[in-house]
């Protein structure tokens, strides 16, 4: 039994001084705040629904974009192959990624700014993706929103078939799958 004992501490023993180590090579918790941190300002207070951020990946057969929202959006899409645009200007404009084709995304009652006028949308204005059907996305300039809540969004897409737009709860969010 005692030859059990010893080889049962001959193993126990660097575990334990491996999960001590890990243990203190932790960082240690920080106060900050989520908006601190960088991430979404969690704690906007939105009567109207705030677009939080995007994100992108891909999977097999298409890829996805996420805008991350703090509640539902009535939602309207548009494609077109330039990649023109009207923004409030009136002056017709291209979006800054080139591509095949293009998707805008016009979402209602919906803001990047919250009820205090702080900026919610923490994602740049313009991200490019280097996956097969998505090349980017790219927030437009709005006029005013104080009024009239849209938000627009123009989507740069490679050589893609078909897209299908869909909106998620539990967090909400709007996706967008783009298909090869």
């Amino acid at each position: 039994m005692r030859a059990s004992q010893i080889k049962w501490t001959r193993i126990a023993a660097p575990l334990a001084a491996a999960a001590v180590a890990s243990l203190l090579a932790l960082p240690a918790a920080s106060a900050a705040t989520p908006v601190e941190a960088g991430a979404a300002n969690v704690t906007a207070i939105c009567t109207h629904t705030c677009v939080l951020g995007t994100r992108a990946a891909t999977h097999t057969g298409y890829d996805r974009l996420v805008f991350d929202l703090t509640s539902s959006t009535q939602v309207t899409t548009e494609t077109n192959t330039t990649g023109a645009y009207t923004p409030w200007s009136g002056k017709q404009e291209l979006l800054q990624i080139k591509g095949t084709s293009y998707l805008f995304i016009t979402m209602e009652d919906t803001d990047v700014y919250d009820d205090a006028g702080n900026l919610t949308f923490t994602s740049p204005t313009l991200q490019s993706f280097n996956l097969p059907a998505l090349k980017g996305v790219q927030l437009l300039p709005a006029f005013d929103n104080r009024f009239d809540k849209r938000v627009q969004f123009g989507i740069t897409l490679g050589s893609s078939t078909g897209y299908q737009v869909f909106q998620l709860t539990q967090p909400n969010r709007l996706v967008v799958d783009i298909y090869r």
